[in-house]
């Protein structure tokens, strides 16, 4: 039994889990496949050196990312970066000691730095996982700190001499390996970021339910609308309020998830008029604010909602084996010189008001 906070009578909220990882599961399949495949290159390599400690310790380099492609195949991440992280650290420190810095092994720490302290700067990271990145990272620049002493001072444990040459080449191709591989964190990390944010942006710009603009995201829309109208004197902008009638009973009666589906259901007729320039969004709750296409004048904005109204009178919903019809009330207004934002919305919502007033499923205009 949990102690501490998990108190009898508390739920147990530790299945919130931080998503902290910026590369997907095949991504790590992918990554520990292209390592293992360099590995067995280096393999080649190394005979060819004739390094034998390096040949023996790169063969368990290769099984060991044939285990972490398994491990990422399964969906076991953590596993998978740690056994790529310690075989990445060793091998740069053996190889290092085997052939010395002049064939630039130590160059592949760069590359590990970076796929390792980039995930720092992810969102709802835990004060303990930014620790152990932090541990981690600082280890890392010792190490490097520590092998380019020892190689100036001349004691580095080289055993097996390469020649200038091959050292040169080995060199370059490091540094290319290394380097590229900070080219391709960064980019992942780039996307990754990206489209996270191309989803918050999303998310706060439209309504959970029904997938329109919510109401922060059409104020901003009407207030710019209204704001070029002030420049340009004699805009065209004409907003509605559509309410469903008794929506309240349809809650009552039918129950909330089908009256959700109602607010749905209502939005499709909007949608239909999309390509025609018709802005919406939720206003609140069951009401709906439209702004008319600038195509449209006064008098066919009105003609267009009257036949938006007659269309869902004769509209039958069918939800969870009820046929539900249901009506709206339509309030139009236009913009008028020196009007505000408020003053708009308002007179719509008053002229809402008198459809509701008057017997409703009516268009005041």
């Amino acid at each position: 039994m949990n102690t501490g906070n998990n108190q009898p009578g508390f739920r147990d909220r530790t299945y919130k889990e931080n998503e902290v990882d910026y590369m997907g599961q095949k991504q790590f399949v992918d990554v520990s496949g292209s390592l293992c495949v360099t590995h067995i290159g280096l393999e080649v390599l190394y005979i060819l050196l004739g390094c034998f400690p390096m040949i023996i310790i790169n063969i368990i380099s290769i099984l060991s990312y044939v285990v972490a492609s398994g491990m990422a195949k399964k969906g076991k991440i953590q596993a998978t970066i740690w056994i790529m992280i310690t075989e990445v650290y060793l091998h740069v420190i053996l190889a290092s000691c085997f052939l010395g810095l002049n064939c630039g092994f130590h160059l592949w720490l760069f590359g590990s730095l970076t796929s390792i302290f980039i995930p720092f700067f992810m969102p709802n990271l835990s004060r303990k996982q930014k620790g152990q990145i932090a541990g981690i990272s600082f280890v890392i620049i010792c190490t490097f700190l520590i092998l380019t002493i020892l190689d100036d001072n001349g004691i580095m444990p080289t055993r097996y001499n390469v020649e200038p040459a091959t050292a040169r080449w080995l060199y370059y191709m490091n540094a290319i390996l290394g380097f590229g591989s900070i080219m391709i964190y960064l980019g992942i990390y780039i996307a990754k970021m990206s489209a996270k944010s191309n989803e918050l942006q999303i998310a706060a710009d439209h309504d959970f339910l029904t997938g329109i603009y919510n109401r922060q995201r059409i104020q901003k829309i009407l207030d710019a609308e209204v704001l070029r109208a002030q420049d340009v004197g004699d805009s065209n902008l004409i907003v509605a309020i559509v309410d469903i009638d008794f929506f309240k009973k349809i809650n009552d009666n039918y129950g909330h998830i089908v009256g959700d589906e109602a607010l749905k259901d209502l939005t499709q007729f909007f949608f239909q008029r999309l390509n025609e320039g018709l802005l919406f969004g939720r206003w609140g709750g069951e009401e709906f604010l439209l702004i008319a296409p600038e195509n449209k004048n006064y008098d066919e904005f009105i003609l267009m909602m009257e036949e938006l109204r007659k269309q869902i009178e004769a509209h039958e919903l069918i939800c969870y084996g009820e046929h539900i019809r249901y009506t709206v009330s339509i309030g139009i207004a236009a913009y008028e010189k020196d009007m505000t934002v408020e003053n708009l919305v308002n007179l719509a919502d008053d002229r809402l008001y008198q459809a509701k007033e008057t017997g409703r499923n009516k268009t005041v205009y």
